[in-house]
């Protein structure tokens, strides 16, 4: 189980003019937190991120920024 703390700030950015509105982010989160709209990709969902960071990983354009939220923010995993 995992539960969402909103983040105050962005943390995933994406360079509108670069992106080519390939689809890379959305066939590679695994929260689902892109969409392509207007033939760019726009994180329509950060709060559904995983905070894993494939999507700056695999955007071929480099489009994408992916920094780390602050500690006590964004997914917090729960075990047990």
């Amino acid at each position: 189980m995992s539960n969402w703390i909103n983040v105050p700030e962005d943390f995933i950015s994406i360079d509108t003019p670069a992106c080519t509105g390939c689809g890379c982010c959305l066939t590679i989160c695994g929260g689902d937190v892109f969409e392509i709209k207007g033939g760019k990709a726009v994180a329509a969902n950060v709060d559904k991120c995983l905070e894993c960071g494939t999507c700056e990983v695999v955007c071929p354009a480099g489009a994408i920024t992916f920094n780390i939220p602050a500690g006590g923010t964004g997914i917090v995993y729960e075990c047990g």
